[in-house]
């Protein structure tokens, strides 16, 4: 295999590389990260080759992932309230059905809900059922037997559908439920808006300390609906109030003048209504947010992209 050869197989798996890593660990510039130092071995290595070299490039992705999740663990226990995934733009396409199986492996809520699963739960279901992989390549990119990956996965997916965490409503029902959440800003009024939340809806904010927000999860339509008119009402008086797409959805941004200083999500329940209010206030996720931007490509993959 020549060089270019080489450089052509790496571009090729670029985007499931992508796809797999950032889904890991859930954030932007740690997948390219790992990225890039699986293209460094990738390019490094000399004959003979791996028969199958995207399978060999996604294994050192994914234990190179594990590693870092296994590190990160002590971190998380000290983040300074609510931790939450990084968002990117992502590009959407006339494909409606495409742009929600899109949102279904990246909402916030589906990649918060992979954040309760063990390392390798994790890894087995996203190489498995988003990703396409049989469990014959799962078990050597994961050094455990088939069987193993057969439980890690199923364990994995009963979780995922319990919690309904891969539902996402119609672009029609989202933008609706956007509206009501931004008119219930505006107003103050949340009659509306509380006949569109779940009754054991919850919000979380991620700030990591780093800006004003609420620093435990509040639960219940209650709660929920009273600290939006009575606090997120009056904090963003006067700052301009829009959309945008995140991870595959509709969401709510928040500026100042040009600067973003909150992004707020949904998860959404099987009955269309809003199940989570996830807030980022995070200056560095947000900075994130404004510099990278996202496309899909086949089988789950991300071609991820500066602005």
């Amino acid at each position: 295999m020549t060089p270019g050869r080489q450089a052509h197989e790496f571009e090729r798996a670029r985007p499931q590389l992508v796809g797999v890593a950032y889904r890991l660990l859930g954030s932007v510039s740690e997948a390219e990260d790992v990225v890039q130092d699986t293209a460094l071995k990738w390019l490094a290595l000399r004959p003979p080759f791996p028969d199958r070299p995207v399978a060999w490039m996604t294994t050192v992705c994914t234990n190179r992932c594990l590693d870092i999740l296994r590190s990160s663990h002590r971190k998380r226990m000290t983040y300074v309230g609510p931790w939450l995934p990084e968002s990117v733009v992502t590009e959407s396409v006339e494909d409606a059905a495409r742009n929600i199986e899109m949102a279904s492996s990246l909402s916030t809520a589906f990649l918060l809900l992979l954040e309760r699963l063990t390392p390798r739960e994790r890894a087995a279901y996203l190489l498995h059922d988003i990703f396409g992989m049989d469990f014959g390549l799962v078990s050597e990119s994961l050094h455990l037997s088939p069987a193993n990956c057969r439980q890690l996965a199923a364990r994995a997916r009963r979780m995922v559908t319990q919690e309904n965490a891969r539902f996402v409503p119609a672009p029609e029902r989202q933008r609706e439920l956007l509206d009501s959440f931004t008119d219930a800003l505006k107003t103050g009024s949340v009659d509306q808006l509380a006949g569109m939340l779940s009754e054991d809806v919850d919000l979380r904010a991620d700030s990591g300390g780093k800006a004003t927000a609420i620093r435990h999860v509040l639960e219940g339509s209650d709660a929920v609906t009273e600290f939006i008119a009575n606090t997120l009402g009056k904090a963003w008086s006067g700052k301009q109030i829009g959309s945008s797409s995140a991870n595959g959805q509709q969401v709510l941004t928040v500026r100042k003048g040009t600067d973003l200083v909150a992004l707020v999500a949904f998860g959404y329940g099987s009955d269309g209504n809003i199940t989570s209010v996830f807030i980022h206030r995070n200056p560095d996720k947000l900075r994130t947010y404004t510099q990278y931007r996202a496309s899909t490509s086949a089988a789950g993959g991300l071609v991820i992209s500066r602005d």
